[in-house]
């Protein structure tokens, strides 16, 4: 589905269908971890947060995928039903509003603006839809069910919160003092729960079918940009931030294609170029931010002290340094070692700090079905 220049795509593999009943199971859990807060709200208004895991899912996989959660969660839920599938169909719509606003804005631009401006819209919207559906829907249907409908009833039940509400005033005081601040509390505790988890899992929602302990040492063979961007994606698939990734190899050797493919699967959609003449491009509009450097023309560790670097860039960076100078670093240090095979053919020989002992087989990158990310390449693997 096209959305603008976005492109929505719908990918049933054995990784995303896990994925997806993972956070489906941990959604239906919530949703059944419900609790009221009588003190404030009606005790009929039951706060829950399952529409966490969609919104985790829609960041992650997709809008399709967070919508996905929001129903099968709710279909699960039909057998237990006690309001004749009124409440169910019910939160499903109001998931759905939770979640498609902001996974769709997230997707146009994955970074914590979009995604605090995807979160802000979504409780609005959240906030006029439940006030609407609760006025001409919920409240008429669970005054038939419960009250035989008697709507002083239901009135009545109120009145310990809501002493001065009457049959003709009862929707100002219960929508205004219990719909708007129950779904503002309630959306703004998931958005800020979404904001601290997402990073923290990213290495499991962005998990593709390998192994989780990501083993990646090894020789690899490439003969092709599309299988640099492949391996390149295999790298990043195991960043969680503050890793340092170290690229060398003679010139054209594909240094500067390798850190397009990583950018690529970080989420950068930025034109990534080498930066030998400004030493370090950054980019922030990925997952996690990437600083790219090349330490060509840097003589030694001392100037790159004088320049900086370690005061610039943050410790959740993923560091990609070409011609490396540094001496003394910390941290998770991935090594890429690049050379020329027969014809077209790359070489990489990837040593990982946080495995015990490289592979020694050689590897042949295999290609995923999908397409690699859209990013502007240079010819050749430069």
């Amino acid at each position: 589905m096209q959305i603008g220049n976005k492109t929505i795509t719908f990918r049933m593999s054995a990784a995303y269908v896990a994925k997806l009943a993972l956070l489906t199971a941990l959604s239906f859990a919530l949703y059944l971890a419900k609790f009221n807060l009588p003190i404030m709200f009606p005790s009929f208004l039951e706060m829950q947060f399952s529409e966490l895991p969609a919104l985790l899912a829609g960041f992650s996989m997709g809008p399709v995928a967070g919508v996905l959660v929001v129903v099968f969660k709710c279909l699960l839920k039909f057998p237990l039903t006690s309001t004749a599938f009124v409440g169910e169909l019910t939160d499903m719509l109001l998931g759905i509003v939770i979640v498609l606003p902001a996974s769709l804005i997230y997707m146009f631009k994955k970074d914590k603006k979009h995604a605090a401006l995807g979160l802000t819209a979504s409780t609005i919207l959240t906030v006029v839809v439940a006030v609407v559906v609760n006025r001409f829907i919920s409240i008429h249907f669970y005054t038939e069910l419960y009250f035989g409908g008697n709507f002083n009833a239901i009135v009545g039940v109120c009145s310990a919160l809501y002493p001065n509400a009457t049959a003709d005033t009862f929707y100002a005081f219960y929508l205004g003092l219990g719909i708007v601040p129950f779904n503002l509390l309630r959306c703004a505790i998931m958005s800020l729960l979404t904001f601290l988890l997402y990073k923290k899992l990213s290495a499991i929602l962005h998990w593709e079918g390998s192994s989780l302990i990501h083993r990646l040492s090894g020789v690899y063979e490439s003969d092709s940009e599309e299988e640099t961007f492949e391996l390149a994606k295999k790298v990043a698939n195991t960043l969680k931030g503050g890793e340092t990734v170290l690229l060398s190899g003679d010139l054209g050797a594909g240094k500067t294609t390798f850190a397009k493919g990583l950018a690529a699967a970080l989420g950068v959609e930025e034109e990534v170029t080498s930066p030998t003449f400004t030493v370090m491009n950054v980019y922030e509009d990925g997952r996690l931010p990437l600083y790219h450097l090349d330490m060509y023309r840097i003589e030694d560790e001392s100037e790159t002290e004088e320049l900086g670097f370690e005061e610039t860039i943050p410790q959740n960076a993923v560091k990609v340094v070409e011609w490396n100078k540094l001496q003394n670093l910390t941290g998770r240090v991935i090594d890429v070692k690049i050379t020329g095979g027969d014809d077209n053919c790359r070489i990489f020989e990837i040593s990982d700090s946080a495995e015990h002992k490289p592979h020694g087989k050689k590897e042949k990158i295999k290609k995923e079905r999908t397409a690699p990310a859209k990013i502007a390449i240079e010819k050749g693997q430069a």
